[in-house]
């Protein structure tokens, strides 16, 4: 999904540290964007679901979460990193 300048800039490192503070103990249980939404709430970090479906995006992207469609909506999780694994050289 492509992602203007503005949006992009929206998103801010307050909103990611509060999002894997929430999943990272929880790494066991996958959440729809809306009760994200709420958690974040809950933690006073006010984020519209737009711009947190964009940040999710991203940090599926990077392999920090992982998403998948149940029930025909779709779940977010932390991902949990064993180890490090260099990127892969493409010839």
């Amino acid at each position: 999904m492509l992602v203007n300048d503005a949006r992009f800039k929206k998103s801010n490192p307050e909103t990611v540290a509060a999002l894997m503070e929430f999943l990272r103990p929880n790494i066991h249980i996958a959440y729809t964007l809306d009760e994200l939404v709420e958690a974040l709430a809950d933690r006073d970090v006010d984020v519209s679901a737009d711009v947190l479906e964009s940040l999710l995006g991203s940090l599926e992207y990077g392999g920090r979460i992982v998403s998948k469609e149940v029930d025909g909506v779709t779940h977010y999780q932390y991902r949990k990193v064993l180890g490090f694994m260099p990127m892969k050289k493409f010839k």
